[in-house]
């Protein structure tokens, strides 16, 4: 990843090419309203860095200085992406009017993540840390309060929607999203999301951490509606799209022993290769 050699933004130096590398990067993450990335520094630009920066930081100034705070968000990487994992080719787009709500019998979840493995909570404590360092979980969502994973954590826009987790997470949805797009349009038209950052316990459960907890989990609507938990049924516009998120390392909650379809999160693989790389 190339890098901006002098300040950008409010008060910066504002080098032609260092705005120019800036807005590239903005408007890759869905700030479409600065327009053509021009290399020059306006109020537009400064506007978006300020909306950007108002996902980490608490008084957002317009600027960016190499190797800062706001740089190391913006130019994130996390290593190459994962190869990709065996399974189905996703389903022909349906025709234009399906129902993407009809529920459909949940697929046997011996065939499904294929080449995937959830990641549990011993895992997860290990490679992330403890979310909420005081303890004291319940099934209300709070803010993690473990420093590492609070620096380390974005809100940004998700093709249709925005979302507040794990920058490497909400990267990687960001392509996932892509493919969707490009492969299931009319899925991708209906896409909302019910939450991804919510530091809570499992549904049900008194001891069992959410992975919503380290903002690498996210639940998903269509149309605006949630499919119904551990009917063993799942949305037909689910099942369009789960393979695309398994093409990048997701696992489908649809395979979990009380199914949970509204429900993907980062597979082990792709969290051990974040925890890797998180400064």
């Amino acid at each position: 990843m190339p890098t901006i050699s002098a300040s950008v933004g409010q008060g910066g130096v504002n080098r032609r090419d260092d705005v120019l590398l800036v807005q590239q990067l903005l408007v890759a993450r869905g700030y479409t309203a600065i327009g053509t990335p021009s290399g020059t520094c306006d109020a537009k630009t400064i506007a978006a860095l300020r909306e950007y920066q108002s996902g980490f930081l608490s008084s957002p100034d317009g600027r960016v200085d190499p190797g800062g705070n706001t740089w190391r968000h913006l130019a994130a990487s996390f290593g190459p992406p994962l190869p990709a994992v065996p399974g189905p080719s996703p389903a022909p787009a349906p025709a234009a009017g399906a129902d993407l709500l009809r529920p459909v019998p949940r697929p046997d979840p011996a065939t499904l993540n294929a080449g995937l493995t959830s990641a549990g909570n011993s895992f997860m404590l290990s490679a992330l840390g403890t979310p909420l360092v005081a303890g004291g979980y319940s099934s209300l969502c709070q803010m993690p309060t473990l420093p590492k994973l609070r620096r380390n954590l974005v809100t940004d826009t998700v093709g249709p929607f925005r979302v507040t987790g794990l920058v490497p997470a909400v990267l990687s949805l960001k392509a996932v999203m892509a493919d969707i797009r490009a492969e299931q349009p009319a899925a991708y038209a209906g896409l909302g999301t019910a939450g991804m950052l919510c530091c809570r316990l499992v549904r049900g459960s008194a001891t069992a951490i959410s992975n919503h907890s380290w903002g690498t989990a996210i639940d998903l609507t269509l149309n605006g509606v949630l499919d119904v938990q551990g009917d063993d049924k799942v949305q037909y516009g689910l099942t369009l799209i789960a393979p695309l998120f398994n093409r990048h390392g997701w696992f489908w909650g649809a395979a979990f022993g009380v199914e949970d379809a509204m429900h993907f999160e980062a597979g082990k693989a792709l969290v051990s290769q974040w925890a890797a790389a998180l400064p």
